[in-house]
């Protein structure tokens, strides 16, 4: 076992060129099969506004003078992308992803989020690109 010093250092040069500051991102969970996009970090609600995608809310928004959402959730991202001939090899475009939403979910609560929310947080917080990585083996690895 490495002493406690031993690990800090470790930590420390670990992070050493990062700012340790949060940063508006998409990534994908590859343990829960779906694609983030964050504007800020905070607590978050998530409402689900169908069975893919999902909404972040700030919590404590109106006391804070922030927006109220922050960001969305798509499930199952893999299938979806898939579904929607998107290359898991290379990044997707948020914007791509976000007609492929639209095309997919064409009612009006889908295209009141896409349209008024998620594309202007995204392009004010200049959200470009995600990567979906496409593993085929299991998720879990054996101990």
């Amino acid at each position: 076992m490495r002493s406690e010093e031993e690990i800090a250092t470790l930590v420390r040069s670990s992070f050493a060129d990062k700012d340790g500051k949060f940063h508006p991102c998409a990534f994908f969970d590859n343990r829960l099969d779906c694609i983030r996009v964050i504007a800020r970090d905070c607590s978050v609600l998530e409402t689900r506004i169908n069975e893919t995608l999902t909404v972040l809310e700030d919590n404590y928004y109106p006391e804070l003078g922030h927006r109220k959402y922050i960001g969305f959730t798509v499930k199952e991202a893999r299938y979806f992308c898939k579904q929607h001939s998107f290359d898991l090899k290379t990044p997707i475009s948020v914007s791509a992803l976000l007609d492929a939403l639209l095309a997919t979910f064409p009612d009006k609560m889908v295209e009141m989020f896409i349209d008024g929310i998620a594309r202007p947080l995204v392009k004010e917080e200049k959200i470009e690109k995600v990567e979906v990585e496409d593993r085929s083996g299991p998720l879990l690895q054996p101990a």
